[in-house]
Formats: C-alpha cells, sequence, structure tokens
C-alpha cells in the first residue's frame, strides 16, 4: 500500500512539473511598433520577430486594423521559413487584415530573427492595430506534429493604440456668447498656446454659409456676422509651411436669422446699432 501511494504521489509530482518546464520552453513572436505617437500621414513600421530555437515548423500570423485607422503601404518577408506567403485584405466590414503564413520541411532552430517588416500609413491619429496568430506547430519528429497556438497566443498575441503628436499649438476661445442675432457679429479668436512652428499658417473654414466671414491678424482671428439662420462649424486649421495639418480645432455657433429676426436686424442695422463683440 506504501509503495502505490509513493508511485502515485511521484506520478503527481511529474504531472505538475511538466506543464511548468514545458511553459519555460514555449515559443512566442514579438510584435513591435517602431511609433505610437503619430499624425495623419506618418508611416507606422510594424515588425514580428520569432524567438530563438523556438522548434516552430509551421506559422500562421496576421495584423488587423480598421481601413479607416490605416492604410497598407508595403511589406517585406524575413525569410525565416522556406516557404512563406502573405497578403493584405480588405474585408466587407471595414477592417483590413494583413495575413502570414509560412512553413519549412526542418523546424526552426535558429537565432531569434526577423519574421516579417509591414508598413502601414496613417489616416487617422487614434488608430488601433491588432496582432495575434492563427496557426502553430511543432514536431515531435517524423511526420508528428503539435499544435502550440493555445501556448504561444498567451505570449504572442497583442494591440497597440496610437495617439496624436499635435502639442495643441492652438485652442479656440469658447465665446460668453455662441448665438449671434442677424446683422451682429463676433470675433472668434484661435488662441496660440505656444511659439508656432516657423512658417505655420492658420486657415478658417465653415461647414455652410449662414455667416459672414473675415480673416485678420495672420488667421488668429474670424470675425464673423449673422446672416442666414442655422448653426455653423467653424474649424480653424493649422498647416506647416509644406501645407500639411498640423492641428485642427473646432466651434459650434448658432446664427439666429428667422423671419422677425431680420426685421429686428434690419431696423438696427439702418439706425446702425448692430453689434460686433470683439470678446
Amino acid at each position: 500500500m506504501k509503495k502505490l501511494l509513493s508511485i502515485f504521489l511521484a506520478a503527481l509530482m511529474l504531472l505538475t512539473i511538466i506543464p511548468t518546464a514545458f511553459a519555460a520552453s514555449v515559443p512566442s513572436i514579438k510584435t513591435t511598433v517602431d511609433k505610437t505617437t503619430i499624425k495623419v500621414g506618418d508611416i507606422v513600421t510594424v515588425k514580428a520577430t520569432i524567438s530563438a530555437k523556438s522548434q516552430i515548423c509551421a506559422l500562421g500570423y496576421e495584423l488587423s486594423y480598421k481601413a479607416s485607422d490605416f492604410e497598407y503601404v508595403s511589406h517585406e518577408l524575413g525569410g525565416v521559413f522556406s516557404l512563406e506567403l502573405a497578403q493584405n485584405n480588405e474585408t466587407s466590414n471595414g477592417e483590413n487584415v494583413f495575413k502570414y503564413a509560412g512553413t519549412t520541411e526542418g523546424c526552426h532552430t535558429g537565432a531569434a530573427a526577423t519574421l516579417l517588416t509591414v508598413k502601414l500609413r496613417a489616416k487617422k491619429t487614434n488608430g488601433k492595430i491588432y496582432a495575434s496568430l492563427n496557426e502553430a506547430y511543432t514536431s515531435t519528429g517524423g511526420d508528428d506534429y503539435v499544435n502550440v497556438l493555445p501556448e504561444m497566443s498567451k505570449t504572442s498575441n497583442t494591440s497597440f493604440a496610437f495617439k496624436s503628436d499635435a502639442k495643441d499649438y492652438i485652442k479656440i476661445k469658447t465665446p460668453s456668447n455662441t448665438t449671434i442675432r442677424y446683422k451682429d457679429g463676433i470675433v472668434l479668436h484661435a488662441e496660440t498656446n505656444t511659439t508656432l512652428p516657423s512658417g505655420a499658417t492658420i486657415k478658417w473654414t465653415a461647414s455652410n454659409g449662414n455667416f459672414k466671414t473675415s480673416e485678420s491678424d495672420n488667421g488668429k482671428k474670424l470675425t464673423i456676422i449673422s446672416e442666414s439662420n442655422g448653426k455653423t462649424v467653424f474649424t480653424a486649421t493649422l498647416y506647416s509651411a509644406s501645407g500639411s495639418v498640423i492641428e485642427t480645432e473646432t466651434i459650434e455657433m448658432t446664427s439666429k436669422a428667422g423671419f422677425f429676426d431680420k426685421i429686428g436686424g434690419f431696423f438696427r442695422n439702418l439706425f446702425g446699432t448692430t453689434k460686433i463683440y470683439a470678446e
């Protein structure tokens, strides 16, 4: 009885030791990006690296991202496996998926190496990229293969969140009154929080023609006068010397120009009592 108990305990200890030893040798794919602070138009370089002596014989890997966040530019394969395939696919739901598949007659036994490099162009500054495995097999010798995807996914799957590199150069000052009577006006201010980049300029645009507009002080001021009834979104855009967008700020204003407002505005304009609020 004591002998059977000893054998049982030894077997139990073996079962608890084997997973730990196996976990320590589980290979991984490490994905990195060269930057996470970006502006529209920046190229983001994504690199996937396979760990040393991985013993991986076949691998499936993919990057996924919204088509509205990034666009595919190019890729370069690392040659880790003798047969490699890669393709970028745009799905019907607005997702882009870059898929990679690699296999070889033997298994990867060399040093850590670059599996592939993918370049994407930013279309927005707050996008996300997801990296994940969908296949991973190692060999136990001969024609026997073991699926190690569940173990590898724990250390290989990852994601990256991006943010704007804008330094908040400008900010539109919120006026005390955002509703302007017909023929009255107000001056909007694009305040500069720090020294602007050399050669940078500020330009204003409006979402419609409800207000008559006029810029001054190199774009730092915009005078708007109520003309038609409705809401208007004004956008102050900071451009670099080369014409690329550095930063944008918006504000919504309301033009109160209904029928009776126009009658009152007509008489105020006639007697010179309309106002332009300087703020």
